[in-house]
């Protein structure tokens, strides 16, 4: 009877530690599920947020297609192991790498552009052919005239670097800004200069004061945007006025 009693206590034991691995196992499939889908989760929010950031184009290229990112199909379309798990986060670590550092460029990009008005005030030239004020004869206004009041602070439109602070013929007092990635900008007529050459400004930064200096009718301040050497229309540029 003794030695029928030690297989079946060994039974037994065997059966409860069977019981204890299956529920074990249970658990562990639930928490790789768990995982699957928060990781199918974390690439489709990944995915919206490159859209949305303008910057999908930069989660294409040679990433692991199964990856899925935004594909949707069922959770388990990987399988559960673990190695496959560790792949999808290994891609998506990469793809949130990628999203990071275009947003961090979109943002430079963005802070170059001159998108804000220098000052507020009434249009009394826009850019194209018009006839000049003081001759008479049909010209070219490469930028646009702001009256406002003598003494008002002029404000940088973006980032930058002031290459030029000095008198120039027909502008008066005049600035140049570099804001870099082709972007130049121009103030003419000023009052007075509130930066240097070599300066480097922020947007919203005060340039200086408008005034009347130069070949001018009146107080105002003329405003120019150049892009890769071209002349542009500044209103095209300004997001905030007009």
């Amino acid at each position: 009877a003794g030695s029928c009693g030690r297989p079946r206590a060994v039974y037994r034991a065997l059966q409860r530690e069977n019981k204890q691995l299956k529920k074990a196992n249970q658990q562990l499939n639930e928490t790789m599920a768990q995982v699957q889908s928060r990781l199918s989760q974390f690439e489709q929010r990944t995915k919206t947020l490159a859209i949305a950031a303008g910057v999908s184009d930069l989660l294409s290229g040679n990433e692991d297609v199964r990856s899925g990112v935004g594909s949707g199909g069922p959770i388990d379309r990987l399988g559960a192991d673990a190695e496959s798990l560790m792949q999808r986060q290994a891609t998506l670590d990469r793809q949130l790498a990628k999203v990071e550092r275009g947003l961090s460029e979109q943002t430079v990009l963005l802070s170059h552009t001159p998108t804000v008005a220098p000052v507020v005030g009434i249009i009394m030239d826009g850019f194209g052919p018009r006839i000049d004020p003081i001759s008479r004869r049909p010209s070219f206004h490469e930028g646009l005239d702001l009256s406002v009041a003598i003494g008002t602070q002029v404000h940088a439109p973006a980032d930058g670097i002031v290459v030029f602070a000095d008198r120039e013929s027909g502008y008066g007092k005049m600035l140049k800004i570099s804001h870099g990635y082709g972007y130049t900008t121009v103030y003419g007529h000023l009052d007075r200069f509130l930066v240097k050459e070599g300066a480097k400004v922020t947007r919203g930064q005060p340039l200086g004061k408008v005034g009347m200096t130069g070949r001018t009718t009146g107080p105002h301040l003329h405003y120019e945007v150049w892009k890769d050497g071209e002349k542009q229309n500044p209103l095209h540029y300004i997001l905030d006025a007009y």
